[in-house]
Protein backbone atom coordinates (compact mmCIF):
# COMPACT_ATOMS: atom_id res chain seq x y z
CA UNK A 1 0.00 0.00 0.00
CA UNK A 2 1.39 3.41 -0.93
CA UNK A 3 1.52 6.34 1.44
CA UNK A 4 -0.54 9.50 0.98
CA UNK A 5 1.43 12.51 -0.23
CA UNK A 6 0.37 15.16 2.29
CA UNK A 7 2.33 17.92 0.52
CA UNK A 8 -0.48 18.35 -2.02
CA UNK A 9 -2.45 21.36 -0.76
CA UNK A 10 -5.67 22.49 -2.37
CA UNK A 11 -8.51 24.61 -1.07
CA UNK A 12 -11.62 22.49 -0.92
CA UNK A 13 -15.04 22.51 0.70
CA UNK A 14 -17.26 19.81 2.09
CA UNK A 15 -21.02 20.14 2.45
CA UNK A 16 -22.43 17.43 4.67
CA UNK A 17 -26.09 16.65 5.45
CA UNK A 18 -27.30 18.19 8.72
CA UNK A 19 -27.91 15.39 11.24
CA UNK A 20 -31.31 16.66 12.39
CA UNK A 21 -32.60 18.92 9.58
CA UNK A 22 -33.52 16.94 6.50
CA UNK A 23 -32.35 18.39 3.18
CA UNK A 24 -29.97 20.97 4.70
CA UNK A 25 -26.23 20.87 4.01
CA UNK A 26 -23.65 22.18 6.48
CA UNK A 27 -20.55 23.63 4.71
CA UNK A 28 -16.94 23.55 5.92
CA UNK A 29 -13.87 24.99 4.18
CA UNK A 30 -10.88 22.67 4.31
CA UNK A 31 -7.28 23.09 3.23
CA UNK A 32 -7.56 20.04 1.02
CA UNK A 33 -8.34 16.35 1.19
CA UNK A 34 -5.50 15.73 3.65
CA UNK A 35 -6.75 18.31 6.15
CA UNK A 36 -10.04 16.49 6.69
CA UNK A 37 -10.95 15.33 10.18
CA UNK A 38 -12.82 12.16 11.02
CA UNK A 39 -15.71 14.16 12.50
CA UNK A 40 -17.15 17.70 12.36
CA UNK A 41 -19.22 19.48 14.98
CA UNK A 42 -22.33 21.32 13.82
CA UNK A 43 -22.27 24.89 15.14
CA UNK A 44 -25.02 25.74 17.58
CA UNK A 45 -25.73 22.11 18.40
CA UNK A 46 -23.93 19.33 20.19
CA UNK A 47 -24.21 17.09 17.15
CA UNK A 48 -21.30 15.70 15.19
CA UNK A 49 -20.99 14.32 11.67
CA UNK A 50 -18.58 11.42 11.18
CA UNK A 51 -16.43 10.80 8.09
CA UNK A 52 -14.59 7.67 6.99
CA UNK A 53 -11.30 8.94 5.53
CA UNK A 54 -10.06 5.56 4.26
CA UNK A 55 -11.52 5.85 0.69
CA UNK A 56 -9.19 8.76 -0.21
CA UNK A 57 -6.72 8.01 -2.98
CA UNK A 58 -3.02 8.83 -2.83
CA UNK A 59 -3.52 12.08 -4.76
CA UNK A 60 -6.45 13.13 -2.54
CA UNK A 61 -9.24 12.35 -4.97
CA UNK A 62 -12.30 10.35 -3.97
CA UNK A 63 -14.82 8.19 -5.77
CA UNK A 64 -16.68 7.01 -2.66
CA UNK A 65 -18.67 9.20 -0.28
CA UNK A 66 -16.72 9.83 2.91
CA UNK A 67 -19.96 10.29 4.86
CA UNK A 68 -22.10 7.27 3.94
CA UNK A 69 -19.78 5.11 1.79
CA UNK A 70 -21.87 5.21 -1.41
CA UNK A 71 -19.84 4.61 -4.59
CA UNK A 72 -20.38 6.43 -7.88
CA UNK A 73 -20.32 10.12 -6.98
CA UNK A 74 -21.95 12.39 -9.57
CA UNK A 75 -19.75 15.25 -10.83
CA UNK A 76 -20.84 18.72 -11.92
CA UNK A 77 -19.18 22.07 -12.54
CA UNK A 78 -20.10 25.19 -10.57
CA UNK A 79 -19.25 27.57 -13.40
CA UNK A 80 -20.24 31.23 -13.63
CA UNK A 81 -22.80 30.43 -16.31
CA UNK A 82 -24.03 34.00 -16.78
CA UNK A 83 -20.51 35.34 -17.32
CA UNK A 84 -19.66 32.53 -19.73
CA UNK A 85 -22.85 33.12 -21.72
CA UNK A 86 -22.16 36.87 -21.81
CA UNK A 87 -18.67 36.32 -23.27
CA UNK A 88 -19.97 33.87 -25.89
CA UNK A 89 -22.96 36.00 -26.92
CA UNK A 90 -20.77 39.11 -27.09
CA UNK A 91 -18.20 37.32 -29.25
CA UNK A 92 -20.89 35.97 -31.57
CA UNK A 93 -22.51 39.40 -31.87
CA UNK A 94 -19.20 40.99 -32.87
CA UNK A 95 -18.14 38.14 -35.17
CA UNK A 96 -19.61 39.63 -38.40
CA UNK A 97 -17.75 42.91 -37.79
CA UNK A 98 -14.43 41.32 -36.76
CA UNK A 99 -14.41 38.51 -39.35
CA UNK A 100 -14.62 35.93 -36.56
CA UNK A 101 -11.62 37.19 -34.60
CA UNK A 102 -13.83 38.12 -31.64
CA UNK A 103 -14.63 34.44 -31.20
CA UNK A 104 -10.94 33.60 -31.02
CA UNK A 105 -10.32 36.43 -28.57
CA UNK A 106 -13.22 35.29 -26.37
CA UNK A 107 -12.00 31.68 -26.25
CA UNK A 108 -9.27 32.39 -23.70
CA UNK A 109 -11.48 34.01 -21.01
CA UNK A 110 -14.16 31.37 -21.55
CA UNK A 111 -11.58 28.58 -21.26
CA UNK A 112 -10.05 30.21 -18.17
CA UNK A 113 -13.43 30.66 -16.44
CA UNK A 114 -14.48 27.10 -17.23
CA UNK A 115 -11.17 25.53 -16.24
CA UNK A 116 -10.96 27.47 -12.98
CA UNK A 117 -14.54 26.65 -11.92
CA UNK A 118 -14.90 24.32 -8.94
CA UNK A 119 -15.83 20.70 -9.57
CA UNK A 120 -18.46 19.30 -7.21
CA UNK A 121 -18.84 15.60 -6.51
CA UNK A 122 -22.29 14.87 -5.08
CA UNK A 123 -23.25 11.67 -3.33
CA UNK A 124 -26.49 10.19 -4.70
CA UNK A 125 -27.08 8.41 -1.38
CA UNK A 126 -26.88 11.05 1.34
CA UNK A 127 -26.51 14.25 -0.71
CA UNK A 128 -23.06 15.20 0.65
CA UNK A 129 -21.00 17.43 -1.66
CA UNK A 130 -17.23 17.47 -2.01
CA UNK A 131 -15.98 20.59 -3.79
CA UNK A 132 -12.64 20.65 -5.62
CA UNK A 133 -11.35 17.20 -4.77
CA UNK A 134 -9.63 17.28 -8.19
CA UNK A 135 -7.30 14.83 -9.84
CA UNK A 136 -3.74 15.79 -9.02
CA UNK A 137 -2.44 18.94 -7.35
CA UNK A 138 -4.11 22.22 -8.18
CA UNK A 139 -1.84 25.28 -8.46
Amino acid sequence: MSTINEQVIRWSEIRLPHPSRSGELVPWKVDGPFALRSYYRVEGTGETIALDLSPRHEDGTIDTCLHCGTKGLKQRVEAPWFTLALWIVGALALAPFTFGLSILVALYPVWFLWNDSPRVQKCPGCGAEFVDFRHGPRP
